[in-house]
């Protein structure tokens, strides 16, 4: 099982300012300082780097949501932000680049971080690939079509010719993939938005991603205790702080903490912190 994250902002894509890098620069070296590090020396350089925090050496990327699971002979596509250029780009080196690659697309809503990347989707554009949408919202292919069109994109959507297949599914509804289970609830965020369950006989993986709490009472967050429960992974909306969650009544995001309380109520094994704010910093 291989769970990859092409995406993890929320609302717009933020991508890093020079004065950003600069100051991560800074800060590492520092810490390099600090630390003895022999700036003549390649290797402890490198070592060096490696170990550094994701705030100093690395960055937690400015595009939005799109996540993947390559698992039991399945490929598995969760929402298409502007992370999914990247996944293009590493599809085209596979069997996609071939027109002999399949994968089965999830749209937790239509909300533009979790949509604008779908017509950058070069597989999209390879004859033979096929691809299987999936969607509650019975709007979804309509949002898809829509966004290319002639005023918004030069590439209609008529023109993909891959083989597109679209699903919709009810609330709740189980799918299988062969092995695979995928179930689906209802969060609480602008027009719906729905979390996702992957189920197989070795490991339970969630996606719960633009969804708000505003009550965490066990009979108010039962449903999600329950749909989230001995989850090996959580991957959680934690747009704002706990203060902005509370002013931004409404909004349909959460918070970390509030993650960590439902998490650790649910049995979770593992807590991913996901959808990041675009104006909060690595």
């Amino acid at each position: 099982m291989k769970l990859t994250f092409w995406g993890v902002r929320g609302s717009l894509p933020a991508p890093l300012r020079a004065e950003a890098i600069k100051a991560k620069i800074l800060l590492g070296l520092k810490e390099a300082g600090l630390a003895g590090v022999n700036l003549q020396d390649e290797l402890a350089l490198m070592e060096f780097v490696d170990n550094l925090p994701v705030n100093i050496g690395g960055t937690i990327g400015g595009n939005t949501t799109c996540l993947t699971l390559e698992t039991a002979g399945k490929f598995i596509i969760f929402d298409a932000g502007s992370g999914m250029r990247e996944l293009s780009r590493y599809l085209m080196t596979r069997e996609f680049g071939q027109g002999n690659g399949h994968a089965h697309i999830f749209f937790t809503h239509t909300h533009w971080d979790h949509i604008q990347g779908f017509p950058y989707f070069v597989p999209a554009f390879v004859p033979g690939n096929q691809f299987d949408i999936y969607y509650i919202h019975p709007y979804v292919p309509d949002v898809l079509k829509r966004q290319m069109t002639a005023q918004t994109f030069p590439a209609d959507f008529t023109m993909l010719p891959a083989a597109i297949r679209f699903h919709q599914l009810q609330p709740e509804e189980t799918v299988t993939l062969g092995p695979l289970r995928v179930g689906n609830i209802e969060l609480q965020h602008p027009n719906k938005a729905y979390a996702y369950r992957v189920d197989s006989a070795d490991y339970a993986i969630v996606l719960a991603t633009d969804g708000e709490y505003k009550r965490l009472d066990r009979p108010s967050i039962k449903q999600y205790l329950d749909f989230y429960h001995n989850a090996d992974v959580l991957i959680f909306d934690a747009q704002y702080s706990v203060r902005e969650a509370i002013i931004k009544e409404d909004w349909g995001h959460s918070s970390a903490l509030i993650g960590a309380d439902i998490a650790r109520e649910a049995k979770v094994k593992r807590l991913i912190l996901f959808h990041h704010d675009p104006t909060s910093t690595d």
